[in-house]
């Protein structure tokens, strides 16, 4: 799997340096999260990244990209010319796209400020390579998204995804818009929608992010479309008016990727020894951890332990993502032609903590354990159709066999979760 990375970046051309001449300082929170989105991309070794920009030509329908072999920018409109852009685009990976999104069309034009400014942080943090500059689209951008993230998951070489785009122009009234209470709404939804349920991004109504005078919205659907992993909000400001949000959409694990080789090693008869631990430090700890295997979206099989009964997470991984492929007594065992068709991913369990009621429960946070004499429930937390804890009790309840009347201990644990 070829995706390693999706985020989603503002494009204040202010948080550069050279432009801001230490009025960026405010933002110190975002440059941060900036430099840190981009290291990542940098240490996964991604060979192409693909940027979706709200200021390129934005066309009513279809999918529009920057056209040439080699794509240029410079900051000037900003007074700083000096600082310019040059690069290459990946051709086999384009003509890819083009051929699974038919309504896909050239525009010519130079780099903005919107792939500018990521190109910067990337070009900092050390990453040289090719690009794709893509115009937000503003009709179905999260049907886009899946069929662009498809086409890079196919690729042969590593590719990342970054949407560009601001949030509300309208928090402040010496703003670039005149204020507007939508503003900060509009904004608390989308953080909020990230950091527990990203189902509510999509459920926002038109007039509210009509009128937040927002540029980014349908470049965060079109990166939540490519690929949506363990969401992580790095950073939110809107000291000069505008909503600057940096987030993790997706990032690809050796964690997960080890646990799709324990599970192929054991389908496929190949010896154990041969199997590459990778060098991930978390493995070598003593951890818990559940595997996940879903095709087509829906649950194909899941096995793990409470706590953790092996030497270590590897340990854990090999043992629990080989159960999972062939011991869930809800499903048949999975056959070697089902790998290409089936994703993983691992959770790896924090600690657990006895709470005194469901008060402290919060099912997209926190997972849980009832217990009641010998019967023992577990549900994993942030699992689509979850939303309440009184779903997330119920079935902790039902799969321990534990009558609804009947008085439970209660656990509550965090999980990290890691996806190929």
């Amino acid at each position: 799997m070829s995706l390693v990375y999706v985020g989603f970046v503002p494009h204040p051309p202010i948080i550069v340096p050279e432009i801001g001449r230490g009025e960026e300082k405010v933002c110190q929170a975002t440059i941060n999260a900036m430099n840190r989105l981009c290291k990542e991309i940098v240490s996964l070794d991604v060979k192409t990244v693909v940027i979706v920009s709200p200021h390129a030509p934005v066309p009513d329908d279809g999918l529009a990209f920057l056209a040439g072999d080699v794509l240029k920018g410079s900051f000037s409109r900003f007074g700083v010319s000096e600082v310019k852009f040059n690069y290459p685009i990946d051709k086999e990976l384009l003509d890819n796209i083009k051929e699974v999104i038919p309504d896909s069309f050239p525009i010519i034009g130079e780099l903005d400020h919107g792939a500018l400014v990521p190109l910067y942080f990337l070009r900092k943090a050390g990453w040289d390579g090719k690009i794709l500059v893509f115009s937000m689209p503003l009709n179905k951008p999260e049907k886009y998204g899946r069929d662009v993230g498809q086409v890079l998951n196919d690729h042969p070489e590593k590719c990342a995804l970054i949407g560009s785009g601001d949030l509300s122009h309208r928090l402040k009234e010496d703003g670039p818009y005149s204020f507007h209470p939508s503003g900060s709404k509009f904004d608390s939804i989308i953080v909020k929608a990230l950091k527990k349920d990203t189902s509510l991004v999509r459920g926002i109504p038109q007039d509210l992010i009509e009128d937040a005078g927002q540029c980014g919205y349908n470049s965060l659907l079109f990166a939540l479309g490519a690929r949506e992993g363990s969401v992580k909000v790095l950073s939110y400001e809107g000291h000069f008016g505008v909503g600057y949000l940096v987030a993790e959409i997706y990032r690809s694990s050796p964690i997960a990727g080890f646990a799709r080789e324990c599970l192929t090693y054991h389908l496929t008869a190949q010896a154990f020894d041969k199997l590459i631990i990778p060098g991930e430090p978390l493995l070598k700890e003593k951890r818990s951890c559940f595997v996940t295997l879903k095709k087509d979206g829906d649950l194909r099989g899941c096995i793990g332990t409470v706590q953790p009964v092996r030497e270590n997470l590897a340990s854990e991984i090999k043992h629990n993502a080989i159960a999972a492929g062939t011991q869930d007594p809800r499903f048949w065992p999975l056959q070697p032609d089902e790998l290409s068709l089936i994703s993983i991913s691992v959770d790896v369990l924090g600690d657990m903590e006895k709470i005194s009621g469901s008060e402290e429960l919060d099912p997209q946070r926190y997972g849980v354990v009832v217990r009641h004499g010998g019967k023992v429930g577990l549900l994993l937390p942030h699992l689509e159709g979850v939303d309440t804890v009184d779903q997330q009790l119920e079935i902790a309840r039902q799969k321990a066999g534990i009558w609804p009347e009947e008085e439970v201990e209660l656990w509550r644990f965090e999980v990290e979760r890691y996806y190929e």
